[in-house]
């Protein structure tokens, strides 16, 4: 897993940093109360692009390890690609062509026809996801990566062409957005059916949708957990402190893209290898590892919070250090939640996965209405941590009635315990004064994490072989890069 994980994981580093990027873009060209409408608008094209697909990514993944000719397994995809494609066509006219009904309704202060722009981006989004799914399960992570990094560059670029070039605002980061991934559909296209040599077979569609279809549900969840707090929020508060408490979250996100990178580096040889032995045992070491990762993560992006939000924003957006802070949790459990999910998959019992999430989005919804009106976009960052820690909890309980879920309990508390204990020294360091000495004192604090779990009395909290080969393929990879 380490070489794969390493290619993953920067891979999603370096397409998160374009995105990072358009953050302080974002707050030089456009207006704070701008901001906030692109926070709604890009909730609402992130969550549909989710749904568009109708699940047959995870088909994908799941399948086309089941096929002894590669060939056909190419062609199984070309056929999800031009059935998910189809679905993404005919959703998002009826949504467009009805969007001056239901558009007001979700979003009072946005132009309908912005809504109508996200709703195309959200297709053309959903469209190229599918490539990523075949390069994930044939366990091609430098292609993953080219294509993810590409992308992002590219609609990176765009937008921002629109924005400071044409001056279109907010529409300019719509356009932006479809022109980039519009050109990454077409694209898709060509990556998924020439080795299908563009004869698609829909033999195992109805299959895969019996096997995606219970996911629906879970997408529409998903959807909702994204979107439940803009939508409450836009509703309640000024439109720029929306504009902050997107700046905050989005900070917050790059924990959850590494941590799905691992994902992705894993998933493939966890199908063929789950059920047999040794399987719950490796799942359950790989668990605690991903956690002990998350948690590293999540103690760097709390105690920097302060310095990130100063780099990236202006001072005006200062209140979005606490929702980085808050969202950086929540996406602990967003974690973890992605993991326990896996077994449900691999046993195909993909129904328990939508009642997780079910669950998940009835807590975020009840934690909105009854702290937004109380603590504003704070109270939206509560709500995101109530989502994510019941969906975690619930996918838990789902997954060990088919398959011998054993975590390390001990190792998980020490894990969490430190990083608690290491993150509220780093909070309590004064902020005046020296404020270098404050940042190394931070840093040090950091880096003491991992080291506490290797020196832990008792059984190591940290597996020490798979952190040192996990380190020589790591350098591997920088002396190639280099």
């Amino acid at each position: 897993m380490g070489l794969a994980s390493a290619i993953y994981v920067g891979g999603a580093l370096l397409a998160k940093v374009a995105k990072f990027l358009l953050v302080p873009f974002y707050v030089h060209y456009l207006t704070q109360a701008e901001v906030g409408v692109v926070v709604f608008l890009q909730a609402v094209s992130y969550a549909l692009a989710r749904v568009f697909p109708l699940g047959l990514g995870q088909a994908v993944k799941r399948y086309y390890v089941e096929f002894d000719d590669v060939t056909e397994a190419d062609r199984f995809t070309a056929g999800i690609w031009w059935t998910v494609t189809a679905a993404a066509v005919g959703l998002s006219a009826l949504l467009m062509g009805t969007a001056s009904i239901w558009g007001q309704v979700i979003g009072a202060q946005i132009a309908t026809s912005l809504i109508v722009l996200a709703v195309a981006d959200a297709a053309l989004q959903g469209v190229g996801t599918i490539p990523l799914m075949r390069y994930i399960v044939r366990q091609e992570p430098l292609a993953h990566s080219a294509f993810s990094i590409a992308q992002v560059v590219s609609v990176t670029g765009a937008v921002v062409v629109f924005v400071a070039v044409f001056g279109w605002g907010v529409e300019g980061v719509l356009w932006g957005e479809i022109v980039g991934y519009g050109v990454w559909a077409l694209a898709s296209a060509a990556i998924v059916n020439v080795p299908a040599r563009w004869r698609p077979t829909f033999g195992r569609l109805r299959e895969a949708f019996e096997y995606s279809v219970v996911l629906l549900p879970h997408l529409v969840f998903v959807w909702g957990i994204t979107f439940a707090d803009r939508l409450i929020l836009e509703a309640t508060v000024r439109l720029d402190e929306l504009g902050v408490y997107g700046v905050g979250y989005q900070m917050a996100t790059v924990m959850t893209m590494v941590t799905i990178a691992v994902s992705n580096a894993w998933l493939a040889r966890f199908f063929r290898t789950g059920l047999a032995d040794g399987g719950p045992e490796g799942y359950a070491r790989t668990f605690s590892a991903v956690t002990v990762l998350a948690l590293f993560l999540a103690l760097g992006l709390v105690v920097f919070a302060d310095v990130i939000i100063a780099v990236v924003a202006t001072p005006e957006y200062g209140d979005a250090v606490l929702v980085l802070r808050l969202v950086v949790v929540a996406h602990v459990f967003h974690a973890a939640n992605q993991f326990l999910m896996l077994p449900l998959f691999l046993t195909k019992e993909t129904r328990h996965i939508s009642t997780s999430t079910g669950l998940g989005l009835a807590a975020n919804v009840l934690a909105n209405l009854l702290l937004i009106p109380v603590l504003g976009i704070v109270g939206a960052a509560v709500a995101t941590i109530a989502a994510y820690l019941v969906a975690s909890a619930a996918s838990f309980v789902f997954a060990r009635r088919g398959y011998p879920v054993r975590l390390d309990w001990r190792s998980l508390s020490i894990a969490v315990g430190v990083a608690s204990v290491l993150g509220g020294v780093a909070l309590a360091l004064p902020s005046d004064g020296r404020p270098a000495l404050t940042i190394l004192a931070k840093l040090g604090l950091c880096v003491a994490f991992p080291l506490v779990l290797l020196v832990w009395p008792g059984r190591a909290v940290l597996d020490r072989a798979h952190l040192e080969r996990w380190t020589r393929q790591l350098s591997r990879v920088g002396r190639r890069s280099g």
